[in-house]
């Protein structure tokens, strides 16, 4: 708030400049400006310490009165700006406090397939959705609307807008080699079809710690052309051009890979399709009742929203069609 005089005040104040829901509240303020003299529009911090000071009331009572102050001066166009110091200012934002469990963005990448189908599709971009949100930080809501156009590579390096992508001396836990792979196959999956990624994706070979880093794309960046950056890609590897993964799929797939990174085992071995209702029941009682580990129940789950949204897309397609 501010002590400035700003614009003269109003003779009368309209009564309605809080809109419907702060009537009464508003109306109560403007009353104590009129009463004692003192501006309502716009206010001053010794009015609002009077009007507050000379009407106490309950805390949610208090709450709404000034909410109706706030919308009253938005609404008529004057600002009351929050101070820097002291009870009324904005918080200070906090920085994020690393989790002491949360595994390392490398072994994260790491974790991530890179060959054979379908899990070598997911297991990339798995790999640089960490990239864009574990490493550089980004929102999910970003990340998910990104375009090909965001990311830039060339002999200065890789960015993901005007951020570059840091290198790692191992190419299994770079982050521009999961970037660059990316990319390439989105290349291929976009501009060559679903049937030349799954070609290159079973002849492909694993990083290892002592092979070279890959930091640029190897022929045509077909990628450039591509409708989004992160398509939605369902359990089989069909890719949808145009619609990019929703932010639910995001999260599921950073859960799945922060458990996978903190299990000892080849990450590019074939994820064990999920049991149907079916066949599951027999298994479990054969095997005493086994517990699902949280990679199977975080694949399953994917699974079913992926389903879930192609048929909403489907519904929706049929009824466009109808009208």
């Amino acid at each position: 708030m501010t002590d400035r005089a700003g614009p003269a005040p109003a003779a009368s104040p309209p009564r309605d400049a809080a809109g419907a829901g702060y009537g009464q509240e508003w109306a109560l303020f403007c009353d104590y400006a009129a009463a004692t003299g003192q501006p309502a529009l716009p206010t001053t911090v010794p009015t609002l310490v009077g009007f507050f000071t000379a009407l106490p009331a309950r805390p949610a009572t208090q709450a709404r009165r000034v909410r109706a102050i706030v919308a009253a001066h938005r609404q008529t166009g004057y600002l009351l700006p929050r101070p820097e110091t002291g009870p009324a200012a904005l918080p200070r934002p906090r920085p994020r406090a690393a989790r002491a469990d949360a595994p390392d963005p490398g072994e994260m990448i790491a974790a991530c397939a890179t060959r054979g189908w379908p899990h070598g599709l997911h297991g990339r971009r798995d790999a640089f959705l960490v990239v864009a949100t574990v490493v550089l930080d980004l929102p999910q809501a970003r990340v998910r609307d990104l375009l090909p156009a965001a990311v830039t590579v060339d002999d200065e390096g890789v960015r993901v807008g005007a951020q570059p992508v840091p290198v790692d001396v191992d190419p299994r836990r770079c982050p521009k080699c999961a970037v660059v792979r990316w990319l390439e196959l989105l290349g291929v999956l976009d501009g060559l079809g679903r049937g030349s990624a799954r070609m290159d994706l079973t002849r492909a070979h694993a990083p290892t710690a002592t092979g070279p880093h890959r930091h640029q794309c190897q022929g045509p960046q077909r990628w450039c052309a591509a409708a989004t950056l992160l398509p939605a890609i369902d359990r089989y590897g069909w890719h949808d051009d145009y619609r990019p993964i929703t932010t639910r799929t995001i999260r599921t797939r950073l859960a799945l890979t922060a458990a996978r990174a903190s299990q000892p085992r080849e990450h590019d071995a074939p994820t064990p399709h999920p049991r149907t209702p079916a066949t599951a029941a027999p298994l479990q009682a054969a095997a005493g009742r086994e517990t699902p580990s949280l990679d199977q129940v975080l694949t399953l789950l994917e699974g079913i929203a992926d389903d879930a949204d192609a048929l909403n897309d489907r519904i929706i397609a049929l009824l466009e069609g109808s009208l």
